[in-house]
């Protein structure tokens, strides 16, 4: 057991996905492109990504019923959106990603889902990086999918009254930087709409989307990777997430790291970086 490592995950709050060497390859193979705006092509280059991630998701959210596809610069971009142009009554679960409420301040945070407001949910869940099990709610639901594809495959019940999910190619990939992200709404969105007529949205970040489905499957990485988090928690007692760059624990010795109930989720990045470089 190395104590640094274990002293890092106590002090840090966040979960990151480690650098992934065969992503960064792919990364330097991928040129930088800035369409004429107006002349569609990239209109089509965002429609073939629409049509090979519907495909490529399939196995754990079918989207069959999310007719509308938008490229956001990562969940964030997502967020940002919605509560922009949210005018309803909103919650979320304690544990959950706080970002949309420390921006908006507008969000309730529960510990019980009432059946009137619009909920505001992970899943995997944020609090854990573990799959949450969701059934008929009468809720309209904004359903934030950022970390699949950091686990392996595992189909998710998505609720009737679900309005929009949104994905992530910063977590199972390690792509952070590159602010990549889409949004499956039923109607039309509000703001992200016009923007798609006009073409506004990163052209750059749509073909390292493009690259990473047509090189990967949904779970290579998670899969590549469980038994390294499996050996580490083993290493220092910890609980494996679904999610394969976090652990959690109910030690009390991470105490500052709960994020609900006794539950204290901790980020495994460190090591796995750490170890790759000492290799």
């Amino acid at each position: 057991m190395n104590k640094h490592y274990k002293k890092i995950m106590k002090m840090n709050p966040w979960v990151q996905c480690p650098q992934i060497p065969s992503v960064q390859k792919l990364l330097e193979s991928i040129s930088i492109v800035n369409y004429v705006r107006g002349e569609g092509l990239a209109t089509k280059r965002l429609k073939h990504l629409e049509n090979i991630y519907r495909e490529w998701v399939r196995d754990i959210v079918d989207l069959q019923d999310f007719k509308h596809c938008y490229f956001v610069n990562g969940v964030t971009d997502a967020i940002n959106q919605w509560v922009a142009t949210e005018t309803r009554t909103w919650q979320y679960l304690e544990g959950d990603y706080e970002y949309a409420n420390m921006i908006s301040g507008k969000g309730n945070k529960v510990k019980y889902i009432n059946s009137k407001d619009v909920l505001y949910i992970s899943n995997p869940s944020c609090a854990t990086g573990n799959f949450i099990k969701l059934y008929d709610l009468p809720n309209p639901i904004i359903l934030d999918c950022a970390y699949i594809g950091s686990t392996v495959k595992q189909e998710i019940f998505v609720p009737p009254t679900t309005e929009q999910i949104w994905f992530s190619f910063s977590k199972g990939w390690g792509l952070v930087g590159q602010r990549a992200g889409l949004v499956f709404t039923k109607d039309p969105h509000v703001s992200l709409e016009p923007m798609k007529k006009v073409e506004g949205w990163n052209y750059t970040s749509v073909e390292v989307a493009i690259a990473i489905v047509e090189n990967y499957k949904i779970d290579s990485i998670a899969s590549e990777y469980k038994p390294v988090q499996q050996r580490i928690c083993k290493d220092y007692n910890l609980d494996p997430s679904d999610c394969f760059f976090i652990a959690t624990t109910t030690d009390e010795e991470f105490l500052e790291r709960r994020r609900v109930g006794n539950t204290a989720r901790l980020d495994l990045s460190y090591i796995m970086n750490g170890e790759r470089n000492a290799q």
